[in-house]
């Protein structure tokens, strides 16, 4: 069987590039009793992809392409730039078409920092916590060209549509199941707002295949589901938009309790909640005069991060320092010593 299916990996958990943080010539990393001996980066080719950031590289703002971290569907698509085009239609007054080229020329180009997380990232020995990256994501702005076509009014909801094809025959063992794009929408007025950005370029360089080539959605402080690879249509619609991953796998039950018992509410997993991982542990020497050092991150939430704080065995709180921050999109990268480490 396969390490991961997308249903299971997902109900498991509810430019430029900035140079690296060096170690000291004699810090070196305390190994994680957690991590598998086999531990790999790379756990499953496809169906879904899915490649882990190894944190414990963690020592800049900025992920570099190549050890960003990639969940999708199904396998990379190599597009061709020549006939690739955009497509922007449904409930629009004036539907458009642009190619790779028309979104490079169009002015007010902009740059966004912004950390992407897996719904499904979590500290399972095989990924660590590692489906979490940060890129320098430069394209335009989504709403400016929404607003060029001009919703109709009865305009509900924005549909976005991948090149990847789904085909679900293996999880739909008594239904009929068709290919379909993998897809997800927002609510007109979450499309129109500044943030979301129609990206071609990471880290200065143009999009890799694995990250989307030759456009991708860019939603800041949004779970990785909704940040559509291989972008190539956009639909504006008048209704919930029912696509498989978002209607079926991408769902969470919330328990309400009242005196009359518990009412189970189901809702849409979205926007990012706030996390915080401890991505190494480093000691210097034998870790007597220098002792030790833990070195994190920060991320997600509605604010942006102020503070950090560390707990060690049910301890008090130590304030960590925060090292590096580049933006409100982004993650913040902390490190606290730790003096005299108790067995």
């Amino acid at each position: 069987m396969p390490l991961w299916t997308r249903r299971r990996f997902v109900a498991s958990s509810a430019g430029f590039v900035l140079p690296a943080l060096a170690l000291a010539p004699d810090e070196e990393l305390v190994p994680f009793a957690d991590y598998a001996p086999d531990f790999s980066t790379e756990a499953q080719a496809a169906s879904p992809r899915v490649k882990s950031f190894d944190l414990r590289r963690l020592t800049s703002t900025v992920t570099p392409a190549q050890e960003f971290f990639a969940f999708h569907q199904t396998k990379t698509v190599l597009a061709d730039p020549a006939t690739w085009r955009l497509h922007i239609g449904g409930l629009v007054k004036r539907q458009a078409e642009f190619s790779l080229d028309d979104l490079r020329k169009r002015p007010g180009r902009r740059n966004l920092t912004t950390t992407i997380e897996c719904a499904g990232n979590f500290g399972d020995p095989r990924i660590m916590n590692g489906l979490v990256s940060t890129a320098a994501w430069s394209g335009v702005s989504l709403a400016d060209v929404l607003k060029e076509c001009s919703p109709e009014p009865e305009a509900r909801e924005v549909v976005f549509l991948g090149m990847d094809i789904e085909d679900d025959r293996k999880f739909e063992a008594e239904n009929a199941s068709y290919p379909s794009p993998h897809g997800w929408s927002l609510y007109l007025q979450d499309a129109l707002s500044p943030g979301p950005l129609l990206a071609f370029s990471m880290n200065g360089q143009m999009l890799p295949p694995e990250h989307g080539f030759p456009l991708r959605l860019v939603m800041p402080g949004w779970y990785g589901m909704s940040q559509v690879k291989w972008l190539t249509r956009i639909e504006v619609i008048d209704r919930p938009y029912e696509g498989r991953q978002k209607a079926r796998n991408y769902q969470s039950l919330h328990a309400m309790k009242s005196p009359e018992g518990t009412t189970w509410l189901d809702s849409s997993i979205s926007r990012s909640n706030i996390k915080s991982v401890i991505a190494r542990v480093t000691r210097r020497g034998d870790g007597g005069l220098f002792g030790y050092k833990i070195a994190g991150a920060a991320w997600g939430g509605p604010a942006s991060i102020s503070a950090i704080e560390v707990q060690i065995d049910g301890g008090p709180w130590l304030r960590a320092t925060i090292d590096q921050r580049e933006g409100d999109a982004a993650w913040v990268l902390w490190s606290m010593p730790w003096r005299q480490p108790a067995p």
